[in-house]
């Protein structure tokens, strides 16, 4: 990846997609989309990066505030944070920012 990609990248800031419903199960959350009639079980993970994109934050900020939360630094959990981030994406949830 050139270098200009990888900052490109590093600015991108994750939305959530608009016109979700959320539905909270336990620990778990379903996330349906009505534009494509599709629903997703997301894991407590997968809960806590969906709740931190809104659009303000980098991956690398996301990080951060997962690492305050669990006591960790967020250095140490940035590539599962990306892979969630991506992940998410994929199933058509974010946006990129």
């Amino acid at each position: 990846m050139s270098p200009v990609q990888d900052g490109d990248r590093k600015q991108t800031r994750p939305v959530r997609l608009s016109g979700t419903h959320e539905y909270r199960l336990g620990d778990e959350l379903l996330v349906y989309l009505p534009c494509s009639e599709t629903a997703h079980a997301l894991n407590r993970s997968a809960v806590a990066i969906w709740e931190l994109c809104d659009g303000t934050r980098t991956a690398e900020d996301i990080s951060q505030e997962l690492g305050r939360w669990l006591g960790r630094p967020g250095e140490e959990l940035l590539l599962e944070t990306r892979s969630g981030i991506a992940e998410l994406c994929e199933l058509g949830l974010l946006e990129a920012g």
